[in-house]
């Protein structure tokens, strides 16, 4: 059965971070969900780009993911952490010890603020690292650590979607997938 990965949108997310996600997982062939924070499927980037969601975050609470991995970028990092829909995913994903991860902002202003990077390693983007509770790995592009990977930012993202493919599944897969790319691996 294909892996199943919730990357939700909210206004304001970064374009790559999140594209970057979609694109390495579908390659792998996995089912991913594009969500949108609120109650439109168009959600615009922080340049100013529209992408259309595949549905709704609000249609995802029944589902079980094997992987929710949130996009950084402002003001969407913010709204993402506004989301009660999302906070609840999010912690129910913990609980089960399934993965979950966060890339620039998002890092600080969701995970730490929900209680997510408790106990854990983590890494964000340079102008947030202030927020996390340690900033003891900050320097580091992808933190892994359990069932949470974080990475920097934009710059970090086809490795952190690396990254989060060969743990879901192994590193043949993502061998196969960055050689696609043209990535050395």
């Amino acid at each position: 059965m294909a892996k199943k990965i919730l990357v939700p949108l909210a206004e304001g997310f970064e374009m790559i971070e999140a594209l970057s996600i979609v694109d390495v997982f579908r390659r792998a062939a996995c089912s991913v969900d594009l969500a949108a924070v609120g109650n439109s499927l168009q959600v615009t980037s922080s340049h100013n780009v529209p992408v259309i969601a595949d549905k709704l975050l609000e249609q995802c609470g029944d589902e079980e993911y094997n992987l929710i991995v949130l996009p950084g970028g402002i003001p969407g990092a913010e709204n993402l952490k506004n989301s009660e829909i999302l906070a609840s995913l999010l912690k129910k994903q913990n609980d089960a010890n399934r993965l979950y991860g966060a890339i620039c902002a998002s890092p600080a202003v969701v995970l730490e603020h929900h209680g997510l990077l408790d106990g854990k390693k983590a890494t964000c983007h340079p102008g947030f690292v202030d927020k996390l509770s340690s900033a003891e790995h900050a320097g580091e592009k992808v933190v892994t650590d359990g069932n949470c990977v974080t990475s920097k930012g934009a710059g970090t993202s086809i490795d952190f979607a690396l990254e989060l493919l060969g743990i879901l599944m192994g590193e043949e897969k993502k061998k196969e997938v960055a050689q696609g790319m043209a990535i050395e691996q």
